[in-house]
């Protein structure tokens, strides 16, 4: 990233500029918040927003949408573990890569319904990609799949699901 920054500098300085300060943002994050048992849903969700926004700033095909459709308040009160979701989010991005240079996508949606937390990640994948399939799957999944039994127990529900054109996470915890 700072070869990234160094060269934005020289280039871009107004882009350089917003890098620095959603990199200072991210990283405010990843020092202070993430020390924590829990996070506010809120933080989580500005957190992802940064990552996502230095992506598309790093990448000219990309585009990502955040929806998420819970009142003000609840989000404002709602605490979850830090970085339960950048796992799935980092892998999207990096699998929403399409080589033949078109345009690739991310797209996130958080509801809170009956004090369960649904969080779906969805990406755009590129013709002929072939994702592994869910048991031999990077060790991100593994991981971030232990942390959620460690968490939840059987309380949770994880479903990751593919086709030709998309890739799909759907996380359910209670809240």
């Amino acid at each position: 990233m700072s070869i990234f920054v160094k060269a934005l500098i020289r280039t871009d300085p107004a882009k350089a500029s917003v890098v620095i300060v959603k990199l200072s943002e991210f990283l405010r994050y990843q020092l202070y918040e993430n020390s924590e048992e829990k996070t506010l849903l809120t933080s989580e969700i500005d957190f992802l927003s940064n990552f996502l926004n230095l992506e598309k700033i790093r990448r000219d095909n990309f585009s990502f949408d955040i929806q998420v459709n819970i009142d003000h308040r609840i989000i404002s009160s709602t605490f979850i573990p830090p970085n339960l979701f950048t796992t799935f989010v980092e892998n999207a991005v990096k699998h929403s890569v399409d080589l033949s240079g078109r345009e690739s996508c991310v797209k996130i949606e958080i509801n809170i319904n009956n004090r369960q937390l649904y969080f779906k990640c969805v990406n755009s994948i590129s013709t002929g990609y072939l994702p592994s399939d869910k048991k031999s799957g990077g060790l991100g999944l593994a991981n971030i799949t232990r942390r959620l039994e460690l968490l939840y127990n059987d309380t949770f529900d994880l479903k990751i699901e593919s086709d030709d054109t998309e890739y799909s996470v759907n996380l359910k915890i209670p809240v």
